[in-house]
Protein backbone atom coordinates (compact mmCIF):
# COMPACT_ATOMS: atom_id res chain seq x y z
CA UNK A 1 0.00 0.00 0.00
CA UNK A 2 0.73 3.64 -0.39
CA UNK A 3 1.80 5.41 2.79
CA UNK A 4 3.74 8.73 4.34
CA UNK A 5 6.90 7.67 5.79
CA UNK A 6 8.81 9.80 8.43
CA UNK A 7 12.37 8.40 8.32
CA UNK A 8 13.54 10.71 10.55
CA UNK A 9 12.57 14.11 12.99
CA UNK A 10 12.37 17.17 10.78
CA UNK A 11 9.93 19.19 8.96
CA UNK A 12 7.97 18.06 5.88
CA UNK A 13 10.66 18.03 3.60
CA UNK A 14 12.04 14.94 5.42
CA UNK A 15 8.46 12.69 4.66
CA UNK A 16 7.96 10.81 2.17
CA UNK A 17 5.52 8.86 0.01
CA UNK A 18 6.10 5.04 -0.68
CA UNK A 19 5.49 1.13 0.10
CA UNK A 20 4.47 -0.03 3.18
CA UNK A 21 3.27 -3.26 4.17
CA UNK A 22 -0.64 -3.49 5.19
CA UNK A 23 -1.26 -3.93 8.45
CA UNK A 24 -2.88 -6.98 10.49
CA UNK A 25 -5.20 -6.13 12.57
CA UNK A 26 -4.74 -7.58 16.49
CA UNK A 27 -7.31 -8.30 19.00
CA UNK A 28 -10.00 -5.45 19.23
CA UNK A 29 -8.52 -3.86 16.19
CA UNK A 30 -10.53 -2.66 12.95
CA UNK A 31 -8.33 -2.38 9.75
CA UNK A 32 -9.95 0.49 7.62
CA UNK A 33 -9.40 1.58 3.97
CA UNK A 34 -8.58 4.98 4.38
CA UNK A 35 -10.61 7.55 2.22
CA UNK A 36 -9.47 10.96 3.92
CA UNK A 37 -7.56 11.59 6.92
CA UNK A 38 -7.42 14.79 8.54
CA UNK A 39 -4.37 17.00 9.96
CA UNK A 40 -3.98 17.77 13.28
CA UNK A 41 -1.50 19.79 15.59
CA UNK A 42 -0.23 16.70 17.43
CA UNK A 43 0.65 15.49 13.41
CA UNK A 44 3.38 18.35 13.19
CA UNK A 45 4.48 17.94 16.83
CA UNK A 46 5.23 13.94 16.01
CA UNK A 47 6.47 15.41 12.76
CA UNK A 48 9.45 17.46 13.97
CA UNK A 49 9.89 15.88 17.74
CA UNK A 50 9.28 19.01 19.71
CA UNK A 51 8.49 20.01 21.64
CA UNK A 52 10.76 17.22 22.82
CA UNK A 53 8.17 15.50 25.23
CA UNK A 54 6.78 13.82 22.12
CA UNK A 55 9.98 11.68 21.62
CA UNK A 56 8.60 9.86 25.52
CA UNK A 57 7.64 6.68 23.77
CA UNK A 58 8.39 7.60 20.24
CA UNK A 59 11.88 7.53 20.30
CA UNK A 60 14.39 9.91 21.68
CA UNK A 61 16.85 10.49 18.24
CA UNK A 62 14.36 9.11 15.46
CA UNK A 63 10.87 8.47 15.57
CA UNK A 64 9.97 4.35 16.22
CA UNK A 65 6.49 4.38 14.16
CA UNK A 66 7.65 6.51 11.11
CA UNK A 67 4.61 6.64 10.42
CA UNK A 68 2.19 9.60 11.22
CA UNK A 69 -1.94 10.68 11.45
CA UNK A 70 -4.45 9.99 13.58
CA UNK A 71 -7.92 11.14 11.99
CA UNK A 72 -9.78 8.94 9.35
CA UNK A 73 -12.91 7.97 7.85
CA UNK A 74 -13.37 5.04 5.30
CA UNK A 75 -14.66 1.90 4.88
CA UNK A 76 -14.05 -1.30 7.35
CA UNK A 77 -11.43 -4.02 5.15
CA UNK A 78 -10.98 -6.42 8.28
CA UNK A 79 -11.83 -6.95 12.03
CA UNK A 80 -9.16 -8.68 14.47
CA UNK A 81 -10.58 -11.15 17.02
CA UNK A 82 -12.57 -10.04 19.27
CA UNK A 83 -14.95 -7.15 17.64
CA UNK A 84 -18.19 -7.18 17.61
CA UNK A 85 -19.54 -3.93 16.98
CA UNK A 86 -18.10 -3.97 13.00
CA UNK A 87 -18.23 -6.02 10.10
CA UNK A 88 -16.13 -5.34 6.75
CA UNK A 89 -17.85 -3.41 4.41
CA UNK A 90 -19.44 -0.56 7.14
CA UNK A 91 -18.54 2.76 6.52
CA UNK A 92 -16.70 4.38 9.62
CA UNK A 93 -14.57 7.39 10.95
CA UNK A 94 -12.84 7.53 14.12
CA UNK A 95 -8.89 7.63 15.14
CA UNK A 96 -6.48 5.24 13.94
CA UNK A 97 -2.64 4.64 13.72
CA UNK A 98 -0.53 5.89 11.27
CA UNK A 99 -3.52 7.42 9.09
CA UNK A 100 -2.11 8.92 5.94
CA UNK A 101 -2.15 5.75 4.32
CA UNK A 102 -4.08 3.49 1.99
CA UNK A 103 -4.90 1.06 5.20
CA UNK A 104 -4.53 2.31 8.78
CA UNK A 105 -6.10 0.00 12.28
CA UNK A 106 -8.24 1.65 14.41
CA UNK A 107 -9.28 0.23 17.93
CA UNK A 108 -12.94 -0.94 17.70
CA UNK A 109 -13.93 1.32 20.64
CA UNK A 110 -12.28 4.76 18.84
CA UNK A 111 -14.62 4.48 15.79
CA UNK A 112 -18.26 5.10 14.92
CA UNK A 113 -20.45 4.50 12.32
CA UNK A 114 -20.34 7.21 9.24
CA UNK A 115 -23.84 8.89 8.99
CA UNK A 116 -25.50 8.62 5.90
CA UNK A 117 -24.73 11.86 3.58
CA UNK A 118 -21.76 12.95 5.49
CA UNK A 119 -18.71 13.28 3.29
CA UNK A 120 -15.32 11.00 4.77
CA UNK A 121 -13.67 13.84 4.42
CA UNK A 122 -15.86 16.05 6.41
CA UNK A 123 -16.28 13.36 8.98
CA UNK A 124 -12.54 13.08 8.93
CA UNK A 125 -12.24 16.29 10.39
CA UNK A 126 -14.30 15.48 13.59
CA UNK A 127 -12.10 12.71 15.59
CA UNK A 128 -9.49 14.12 17.66
CA UNK A 129 -10.82 18.24 17.21
CA UNK A 130 -13.95 17.45 17.54
CA UNK A 131 -13.32 15.52 20.99
CA UNK A 132 -10.79 17.80 22.42
CA UNK A 133 -13.62 20.91 21.56
CA UNK A 134 -16.48 18.62 23.86
CA UNK A 135 -14.13 18.25 26.69
CA UNK A 136 -13.21 21.75 26.18
CA UNK A 137 -16.92 22.71 26.61
CA UNK A 138 -17.21 20.44 29.28
CA UNK A 139 -14.50 21.76 31.40
CA UNK A 140 -14.93 24.65 31.21
CA UNK A 141 -18.81 24.37 32.35
CA UNK A 142 -20.29 26.25 29.45
CA UNK A 143 -23.82 27.25 29.41
CA UNK A 144 -26.58 29.62 28.33
CA UNK A 145 -25.83 33.42 28.68
CA UNK A 146 -22.25 32.92 29.38
CA UNK A 147 -19.73 35.06 27.36
CA UNK A 148 -17.43 32.51 26.25
CA UNK A 149 -13.83 33.52 24.40
CA UNK A 150 -12.68 31.35 21.70
CA UNK A 151 -9.21 32.02 20.30
CA UNK A 152 -7.64 30.45 17.27
CA UNK A 153 -11.35 30.07 16.21
CA UNK A 154 -10.60 29.60 13.21
CA UNK A 155 -8.18 26.40 13.78
CA UNK A 156 -9.09 22.86 13.66
CA UNK A 157 -10.07 22.71 17.43
CA UNK A 158 -11.08 26.32 17.93
CA UNK A 159 -13.95 25.95 15.49
CA UNK A 160 -15.47 23.44 17.23
CA UNK A 161 -15.19 25.03 20.39
CA UNK A 162 -17.11 27.82 19.26
CA UNK A 163 -20.09 25.73 17.62
CA UNK A 164 -20.69 23.63 20.44
CA UNK A 165 -20.52 26.70 22.96
CA UNK A 166 -22.92 28.47 20.68
CA UNK A 167 -25.02 24.94 20.29
CA UNK A 168 -25.30 25.35 24.61
CA UNK A 169 -26.70 28.92 24.20
CA UNK A 170 -23.13 30.67 24.98
CA UNK A 171 -22.59 34.30 23.51
CA UNK A 172 -19.43 33.09 21.89
CA UNK A 173 -16.84 35.99 21.14
CA UNK A 174 -13.95 33.99 18.25
CA UNK A 175 -10.57 35.64 17.99
CA UNK A 176 -8.56 34.84 14.97
CA UNK A 177 -6.68 36.80 11.95
CA UNK A 178 -8.97 39.72 10.18
CA UNK A 179 -8.76 37.09 6.98
CA UNK A 180 -11.08 34.68 8.86
CA UNK A 181 -13.49 36.82 10.12
CA UNK A 182 -15.89 36.53 7.70
CA UNK A 183 -15.27 32.67 7.84
CA UNK A 184 -15.77 32.26 11.03
CA UNK A 185 -18.89 34.29 11.27
CA UNK A 186 -20.05 32.09 8.26
CA UNK A 187 -20.27 29.21 10.87
CA UNK A 188 -23.26 31.27 13.22
CA UNK A 189 -20.51 32.98 15.21
CA UNK A 190 -21.56 36.99 15.00
CA UNK A 191 -18.85 38.27 16.91
CA UNK A 192 -15.41 37.80 15.75
CA UNK A 193 -12.56 39.77 16.95
CA UNK A 194 -9.19 40.34 14.88
CA UNK A 195 -6.58 40.13 16.81
CA UNK A 196 -4.68 42.20 14.80
CA UNK A 197 -6.75 45.20 15.37
CA UNK A 198 -9.07 44.43 18.43
CA UNK A 199 -7.84 43.53 22.05
CA UNK A 200 -9.93 40.72 23.16
CA UNK A 201 -8.17 41.91 26.61
CA UNK A 202 -10.29 45.47 26.30
CA UNK A 203 -13.67 44.71 27.67
CA UNK A 204 -16.32 46.14 30.04
CA UNK A 205 -17.77 43.17 30.82
CA UNK A 206 -16.13 40.48 32.23
CA UNK A 207 -16.04 36.91 30.13
CA UNK A 208 -17.07 33.50 31.83
CA UNK A 209 -14.81 31.66 30.20
CA UNK A 210 -11.58 31.68 28.39
CA UNK A 211 -10.43 28.62 25.86
CA UNK A 212 -7.38 29.48 24.38
CA UNK A 213 -6.12 27.52 21.61
CA UNK A 214 -3.56 30.16 20.46
CA UNK A 215 -1.42 30.95 23.15
CA UNK A 216 -0.91 34.70 22.60
CA UNK A 217 -2.50 35.76 25.46
CA UNK A 218 -0.50 35.21 29.60
CA UNK A 219 -2.69 33.31 31.06
CA UNK A 220 -1.84 36.23 33.86
CA UNK A 221 -3.46 38.72 31.67
CA UNK A 222 -6.40 36.43 31.46
CA UNK A 223 -7.44 36.77 34.77
CA UNK A 224 -7.72 40.34 34.25
CA UNK A 225 -10.72 40.18 32.52
CA UNK A 226 -12.34 36.36 33.23
CA UNK A 227 -15.23 36.44 36.24
CA UNK A 228 -14.32 35.37 39.96
CA UNK A 229 -15.25 31.53 39.29
CA UNK A 230 -15.06 31.59 35.75
CA UNK A 231 -12.67 29.32 33.76
CA UNK A 232 -9.21 29.81 31.53
CA UNK A 233 -8.03 27.02 29.80
CA UNK A 234 -5.00 26.79 28.02
CA UNK A 235 -4.97 24.71 25.28
CA UNK A 236 -1.58 25.23 22.78
CA UNK A 237 1.34 23.79 22.27
CA UNK A 238 2.99 26.24 20.31
CA UNK A 239 5.59 28.77 21.81
CA UNK A 240 3.98 31.78 23.24
CA UNK A 241 4.45 34.28 25.89
CA UNK A 242 3.97 31.67 28.79
CA UNK A 243 6.54 29.80 27.29
CA UNK A 244 6.39 26.51 25.71
CA UNK A 245 3.96 23.58 26.30
CA UNK A 246 5.41 22.57 29.04
CA UNK A 247 6.08 25.51 31.00
CA UNK A 248 2.43 26.59 29.89
CA UNK A 249 1.11 23.31 31.49
CA UNK A 250 3.04 24.11 34.96
CA UNK A 251 1.85 27.65 34.76
CA UNK A 252 -1.46 26.75 34.48
CA UNK A 253 -1.16 24.46 37.82
CA UNK A 254 0.33 26.97 39.82
CA UNK A 255 -2.59 29.98 38.82
CA UNK A 256 -5.19 27.15 39.16
CA UNK A 257 -3.98 27.15 42.83
CA UNK A 258 -4.38 30.86 43.01
CA UNK A 259 -6.70 32.08 40.78
CA UNK A 260 -10.28 33.55 41.26
CA UNK A 261 -10.82 31.54 38.28
CA UNK A 262 -10.77 28.09 37.47
CA UNK A 263 -7.81 27.29 35.63
CA UNK A 264 -7.32 23.74 34.05
CA UNK A 265 -5.28 22.14 31.14
CA UNK A 266 -7.48 19.52 29.45
CA UNK A 267 -7.27 16.88 27.10
CA UNK A 268 -10.26 15.05 24.69
CA UNK A 269 -10.62 11.71 24.71
CA UNK A 270 -12.13 9.58 21.60
CA UNK A 271 -14.74 7.30 21.85
CA UNK A 272 -17.66 5.90 20.06
CA UNK A 273 -20.06 7.63 21.91
CA UNK A 274 -18.09 11.05 21.71
CA UNK A 275 -17.67 10.17 17.78
CA UNK A 276 -21.41 9.41 17.25
CA UNK A 277 -22.43 12.36 18.94
CA UNK A 278 -20.48 15.00 16.72
CA UNK A 279 -21.34 12.54 13.78
CA UNK A 280 -25.02 13.47 14.38
CA UNK A 281 -24.53 16.95 14.64
CA UNK A 282 -22.36 17.20 11.59
CA UNK A 283 -25.20 15.15 9.96
CA UNK A 284 -28.04 17.60 10.77
CA UNK A 285 -25.71 20.50 10.22
CA UNK A 286 -25.80 22.02 13.51
CA UNK A 287 -22.29 22.17 12.93
CA UNK A 288 -19.82 22.40 10.02
CA UNK A 289 -16.25 21.75 9.62
CA UNK A 290 -14.39 24.69 8.31
CA UNK A 291 -11.80 22.92 5.60
CA UNK A 292 -8.76 25.00 4.19
CA UNK A 293 -7.03 22.48 1.94
CA UNK A 294 -7.80 18.57 0.71
CA UNK A 295 -4.86 17.19 -0.57
CA UNK A 296 -3.93 13.68 -2.23
CA UNK A 297 -2.01 11.29 -0.13
CA UNK A 298 0.93 11.88 -2.92
CA UNK A 299 0.77 15.51 -1.65
CA UNK A 300 0.74 14.55 2.06
CA UNK A 301 3.75 16.04 3.08
CA UNK A 302 2.63 19.62 1.82
CA UNK A 303 -0.67 18.98 4.01
CA UNK A 304 1.68 18.45 6.88
CA UNK A 305 3.56 21.57 5.78
CA UNK A 306 0.64 23.51 5.87
CA UNK A 307 -0.78 22.78 9.48
CA UNK A 308 2.66 23.41 10.48
CA UNK A 309 2.83 27.09 9.77
CA UNK A 310 -0.30 27.56 12.35
CA UNK A 311 -1.91 29.55 9.63
CA UNK A 312 -4.34 27.32 8.18
CA UNK A 313 -7.34 28.61 7.39
CA UNK A 314 -9.45 25.54 9.49
CA UNK A 315 -8.49 21.77 8.89
CA UNK A 316 -6.15 20.20 6.20
CA UNK A 317 -7.39 16.93 5.23
CA UNK A 318 -5.36 14.51 2.81
CA UNK A 319 -7.92 12.20 0.42
CA UNK A 320 -7.05 8.62 -0.53
CA UNK A 321 -8.68 7.64 -3.82
CA UNK A 322 -9.87 3.76 -3.91
CA UNK A 323 -7.45 1.12 -4.05
CA UNK A 324 -8.11 -2.46 -4.56
CA UNK A 325 -9.64 -4.46 -1.43
CA UNK A 326 -7.16 -6.02 0.92
CA UNK A 327 -7.29 -10.12 0.93
CA UNK A 328 -9.03 -11.87 3.59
Amino acid sequence: MRALLQPAYGEADTLTVGDAPIPTPGKGQVLVQVAAASVNAADVFLMRGVPRMVRLGNGLRRPARRRLGMDLAGIVAEVGSGVTRWQVGDAVFGQGIATFAEYALAQESHLAGLPQGVAPEHAATLPVAGTTAMRAVEVAKVRSGQRVVVTGVAGGVGQFVAQLAALRGAEVIGVCSGRNVERVRSLGIGNVLDYETQDPLDTATPYDAVIDNAGGVRIRDWRRVVARGGSILPNSGVRGPDGGALMRVFKAQWHGLVASQRVRVFSGTVTTERLTELGHLLATERIRPLVDTMYPLDQAPEALAKVGTHHARGKVVVTIPPTRPVAT
